[in-house]
């Protein structure tokens, strides 16, 4: 009996393990994806910090919060092949990566002591705007106690 559907049990047994292999590459997939964003966040968070590391040790300021807006998010740029469209792979499937390209800030949002003061809104616009690049209408900042 088992002779008689030995050729339906091999198709079935192919047809499960491509099922498998698609759906553990997909979750690989969506890993890859996680880790891009999480480095999206981590890159937000740490340049959060850093602005509020540094406010702080300007005169007028112990107290800070920083928000970023960001114009895009994390993207890398991966080799193509210069006759054609196509991606250029490794020998173990993976794409060649150029470059990675970390989002543009398009606004800050600060909270901090003394943040109703002209003279510390001043010089934190100022800070803000050269280390970011980012013209000072993109700057906005609040007192907070």
């Amino acid at each position: 009996m088992i002779k008689k559907h030995k050729g339906k049990i091999i198709i079935i047994s192919f047809v499960l393990v491509g099922i498998l292999l698609i759906v553990l590459g997909s979750l690989n997939l969506s890993n890859k994806n996680m880790e891009k964003d999480f480095s999206a966040t981590t890159y937000t968070r740490e340049l959060e910090k850093k602005i509020e590391s540094f406010l702080k040790e300007v005169e007028g300021i112990n107290k800070v919060r920083v928000i970023l807006t960001l114009d895009c998010s994390y993207e890398q740029v991966y080799a193509k092949n210069n006759s054609s469209y196509d991606y250029i792979i490794t020998s173990n499937g993976e794409l060649v990566e150029i470059t990675e390209i970390f989002p543009i800030v398009r606004g800050v949002a600060i909270a901090c002591t003394n943040g109703n003061d002209d003279l510390v809104r001043m010089k934190i616009t100022d800070l803000i705007s050269s280390y970011l690049g980012i013209s000072s209408n993109r700057i906005k900042i609040v007192a907070i106690d």
